[in-house]
């Protein structure tokens, strides 16, 4: 069978054989951040490896080998999580999951901070590849600094391939947790072909700056993008591909107060 004539890449999250093995920058006490957060959850073993039941109504599973834990660079003292609370316990045809981001404690089991949104994340024709953390320093004034948390999905269909990373930004102000930018589209790569040879392809990449000139208090945030579509075409029994188009582009987002505003034109799903 012959595959596409370029090369979609498709993030994936790499299951470990243990939680403190995946956590990237964490130790042993990740997982009793988790049992900090969710007191009361009792261990399960799944289809797909390690998993917290939360107590309580509506029941919610945590799979351990998808939980984003990373000491933050910016405040070591802290310790980030990001974690999918699953309606499920099992895979299913839709996969529905709350996301709650978590502040906690680097030296003892506390969270100090944290922030739930209901049903974030649903994976259906467009499944969630991986969930990270990013602790970039997105300093947003003299005493705010963000950290995010990208989510990247691919798409099932062969002669429709598909690829998105998305970034939230989320920041502590006046002691509460919140997201300052949500669903900016930082990476695309899809494509139509007819599965043998001819298809046109388009990618983008977009890089986040921090700029100097400030908006109800925090900096505005410089967006960079850099993107090319391609066309390929049979000629014979070979198939080649040429760039068509190259375009780079900038964007300023600015604060309103509340959070980023972000152009329907840059919004990931």
């Amino acid at each position: 069978m012959r595959t596409a004539p370029r090369t979609v890449l498709f993030l994936s999250l790499s299951l470990a054989a243990s939680f403190s093995a995946q956590a990237d920058g964490c130790d042993e006490r990740s997982y009793e951040l988790l049992l900090a957060a969710y007191p009361g959850s009792t261990s399960e073993t799944g289809d797909n490896g390690e998993l917290l039941r939360t107590p309580g109504a509506p029941t919610r599973w945590i799979k351990l080998g998808d939980v984003a834990c990373k000491v933050w660079p910016a405040s070591p003292d802290k310790t980030l999580l990001a974690v999918r609370l699953r309606h499920e316990a099992a895979d299913g045809d839709v996969d529905v999951a709350d996301l709650e981001v978590l502040v906690g404690d680097s030296n003892r089991p506390r969270i100090l901070q944290r922030y739930r949104e209901n049903e974030a994340l649903t994976s259906d024709a467009m499944r969630i590849s991986s969930v990270t953390l990013d602790t970039a320093r997105y300093r947003l004034n003299d005493s705010v600094t963000a950290f995010g948390v990208r989510v990247a999905y691919s798409g099932s269909s062969r002669v429709n391939p598909y690829a998105s990373t998305v970034l939230n930004l989320y920041a502590a102000d006046e002691g509460k947790l919140r997201p300052v930018l949500r669903k900016l589209e930082v990476a695309l790569d899809r494509g139509e072909w007819d599965g043998s040879c001819a298809g046109e392809f388009e990618t983008a990449k977009r890089t986040v700056a921090i700029d100097a000139k400030r908006d109800h208090g925090y900096a505005g945030l410089l967006v960079a993008s850099a993107g090319q579509s391609s066309r390929a075409v049979a000629d014979g029994k070979d198939c080649s591909e040429k760039t068509v188009a190259k375009n780079k582009s900038s964007v300023r987002l600015a604060f309103d107060g509340r959070e980023y505003v972000v152009p329907k034109s840059l919004r990931g799903l």
